[in-house]
């Protein structure tokens, strides 16, 4: 939490005085609580919802961790701009006739139960036999310390499969958080 000192009127400070508010406060605004995992390796076909369980941590600051590269804990409270990057082929034995639904949801989940809020979607399709279907999952999520946060996704009309390029396939899937507002008590304020 950013804190903010109160002085009298015409107090003299020293930099000494001064230093745990300045110097702190803009650090934390500088280089905010943030993580990015990237890479499903593990992941080779779904076709009903499947938590996501990622390859690698690209970066972390301020104290994420993980369970078993799935769930993120959340070191410190605050507004969180969250976002869900994914791409996948389509049922291989699709026809074209009928849209293929690819979708992603964020949840977040309290250390003291095991009830799961959703708290993004995001929903594409296509009828393009051999393409690839992105689907981004992005927004603001107000995050208490301690709260963890997963990505699922499924895919509807059949085995959907991971995307193969000449990138590594971490390239085209990723999943972070970086702190927008670390005084926000939610997101209405």
């Amino acid at each position: 939490m950013l804190t903010y000192p109160s002085w009298s009127s015409r107090q003299l400070l020293s930099a000494t005085d001064l230093n745990p508010y300045v110097y702190e406060n803009t650090k934390r605004l500088t280089s905010p609580s943030a993580f990015r995992v990237k890479g499903l390796d593990s992941l080779a076909s779904f076709s009903s919802r499947t938590e996501l369980k990622w390859d690698l941590v690209d970066f972390q600051r301020q104290g994420w961790t993980n369970t078993n590269m799935t769930k993120f804990r959340c070191p410190s409270a605050g507004t969180y701009f969250v976002t869900a990057n994914l791409t996948f082929r389509p049922p291989a034995d699709m026809d074209g006739k009928k849209a293929a639904m690819l979708d992603a949801v964020v949840s977040t989940q309290a250390p003291e139960d095991d009830s799961v809020n959703d708290v993004l979607k995001s929903l594409n399709n296509t009828k393009i036999i051999g393409s690839y279907v992105s689907v981004n999952c992005s927004g603001l999520v107000h995050l208490l310390e301690g709260v963890s946060i997963s990505a699922r996704v499924a895919g509807w009309g059949g085995a959907w499969s991971k995307a193969t390029s000449a990138n590594k396939n971490w390239s085209m899937n990723s999943f972070a958080a970086v702190q927008i507002a670390p005084d926000a008590a939610g997101l209405d304020g």
